[in-house]
């Protein structure tokens, strides 16, 4: 394995995870840390078939790939150090929704897509895409906000290298598991909010309580009892919705 990564910067892109994988296959050697950034992509999605909607140089499209020294048993654990990396670069009003979304209030502010490599321990590697909006654009959707509406100074490669940065320290609280989980606790959106969530088309409030080890989503409900759900199963009723 390379020891150095390297940065690849490109003007456009059909999706910057594509793009690392592409090269990851040409150089499975590729360093922990390497990765690609684009002004502007195509086909950039999010978890199933949601895609990710920007307008050149104003947001950070970024996809890394992430070397485990030790291989990771929990998939979702990947997700847990990831959230409480970029934790300690973005603005404290940024809290995680469960599984995948950057939120500020009810306000998207980014999103990240995380594909786990497998080998005979556990997970090795990971790829991790990530979009955040940097700069407001007038085809901004209803429900997004930006770093610029926040108030918050960085130009999009500014945020780039600090997110890099910030996962540079490599899987040290991965020492700790348990502390690792309810560090991503309190991160979480929602947790001191209710919230309408919908599963099998009936609505119903409730609030965040925690995440299983396994990554299932534990919602307090109203009469005080906790319901577990998996990623397909519920779903957050966005106020911002047609």
């Amino acid at each position: 394995m390379q020891d150095i990564e390297t940065i690849y910067w490109l003007e456009r892109v059909d999706s910057t995870q594509l793009e690392l994988k592409r090269k990851l296959q040409e150089n499975p050697d590729m360093a922990h840390l390497s990765a690609v950034v684009a002004a502007s992509q195509d086909k950039g999605r999010g978890r199933g078939v949601s895609k990710w909607h920007d307008s050149p140089g104003n947001s950070v499209l970024l996809s890394v790939l992430l070397r485990w020294p030790l291989p990771v048993k929990e998939s979702f654990d990947v997700n847990r150090w990831i959230c409480s990396r970029l934790s300690s670069v973005l603005p404290a009003l940024v809290a995680f929704k469960w599984p995948n979304d950057l939120m500020v209030g009810d306000r998207k502010l980014g999103g990240m897509l995380i594909e786990n490599h497998w080998g005979s321990s556990g997970i090795k590697s990971s790829v991790l895409g990530l979009g955040i909006n940097v700069r407001a654009s007038q085809t901004d959707l209803a429900h997004s906000i930006s770093m610029e509406t926040l108030g918050v100074e960085g130009e999009v490669m500014h945020w780039v290298q600090e997110i890099i940065a910030a996962l540079r320290p490599q899987a040290l609280e991965f020492a700790d598991v348990p502390a690792l989980r309810k560090d991503y606790d309190q991160l979480l959106w929602g947790r001191n909010q209710w919230q309408n969530y919908m599963v099998d088309g009936v609505q119903f409030e409730a609030r965040v309580a925690y995440v299983q080890p396994s990554g299932h989503l534990g919602l307090e409900l109203k009469d005080g009892t906790v319901a577990h759900y998996d990623l397909d199963t519920v779903r957050w009723v966005n106020p911002y919705s047609e």
